[in-house]
């Protein structure tokens, strides 16, 4: 029997469930990427290949807007790109992409796996090898030697002392009065969320983002901004995994239209991860994005290595040019709960 492609919605779940699972992602965050009703609207979330009444090749996909030249296009991230090589050719692999693509204007991934780098190259219309820049602010010393000590010395940095040796000292007790933190993706901070600005760039309205960084089981969030009418003028939202209060992610809004107090809530947003023992703190940045770029590194935030390269592809929209975003952060794709 040939394979045949089916929609997500056309295939059956426990099937879909059971080969993500095998793909290492847990039955948990399966279930709300790619099964919550509510955050899917109707849109596609993903392509799946059949042989057999076997699941043997998987595409996810993330919907979202980006707005470009005063128009809103229906665009997705892919991801969770995988084929059974053993169960059909890996053309299959790049049939979904051209399903994916058939079914939103245009189609984009950031970072992604082995098979994406190696393949979506000759899949894209446009390729940025270095679009995002990744930073990390380490609090603690738990942060540099989990990461750089040999496996033989590894032990050795689970000790208390060292692991919750200061890196950054805070002056001051506490939080400044006038910032308010809020657990989750607070309300209050919506209709900064949705102001798409004239950039080219995602655009992630509030239950975009309460669904990748509230409803997601893998992650605890706080926002963090300064009261105000009729909405906060800057926001920081800061987040760990649900299971570790080492590692933390942040993302900011406001960097241009309220400077000064989008970098007020970045040092708040530091002060208040160095309050809950967190070791270190990341964000990532468009190389194009210079105000952040700025704003990270006046706070001690070191670029790492790693940079994290952009892929697009036309969709449906055959005629669509466009160039990396403007715009990036670790909302961008699945990105949010990935800490490895």
């Amino acid at each position: 029997m040939r394979p045949s492609l089916l929609k997500l919605a056309e295939a059956p779940p426990t099937l879909v469930r059971d080969y993500l699972v095998r793909q290492d992602i847990s039955p948990e965050i399966v279930d709300w990427k790619y099964f919550d009703a509510r955050f899917s609207r109707g849109r596609e979330r993903g392509f799946v290949c059949m042989n057999d009444d076997k699941v043997c090749g998987f595409l996810g996909l993330i919907p979202f807007q980006a707005r470009k030249d005063a128009r809103t296009l229906e665009c997705a991230w892919s991801c969770d790109w995988s084929v059974d090589a053993s169960q059909v050719a890996g053309g299959m692999g790049i049939m979904m992409v051209k399903q994916a693509k058939d079914a939103y204007d245009a189609v984009f991934n950031v970072g992604g796996n082995e098979n994406t780098r190696r393949i979506f190259p000759r899949l894209s219309d446009r390729t940025v090898w270095d679009a995002g820049i990744s930073f990390v602010l380490p609090l603690r010393l738990g942060a540099i030697l989990t990461k750089l000590a040999p496996p033989f010395l590894r032990p050795l940095t689970q000790r208390k002392l060292l692991r919750d040796f200061p890196l950054k000292w805070m002056r001051g007790a506490g939080l400044d009065n006038r910032l308010q933190v809020d657990p989750g993706v607070s309300l209050e901070i919506a209709p900064l969320l949705e102001d798409a600005g004239g950039e080219w760039r995602p655009l992630y309205d509030y239950e975009y983002v309460r669904w990748q960084l509230e409803t997601c089981p893998a992650v605890c969030s706080w926002s963090c901004y300064i009261p105000a009418q009729p909405a906060p003028r800057a926001a920081a939202i800061v987040w760990r995994s649900a299971t570790s209060t080492d590692f933390w992610r942040l993302v900011v809004w406001g960097i241009r239209d309220a400077k000064d107090e989008a970098r007020f809530l970045i040092r708040q947003a530091i002060r208040f991860v160095h309050q809950q023992n967190g070791a270190a703190l990341f964000a990532i940045a468009s190389h194009l994005d210079q105000d952040l770029i700025a704003a990270l590194t006046a706070q001690g935030f070191f670029r790492r290595r790693r940079r994290l390269p952009f892929y697009g592809m036309r969709g449906r929209e055959a005629k669509l040019t466009f160039d990396e975003f403007q715009v990036m952060s670790l909302l961008d794709a699945d990105l949010p709960y990935r800490f490895s």
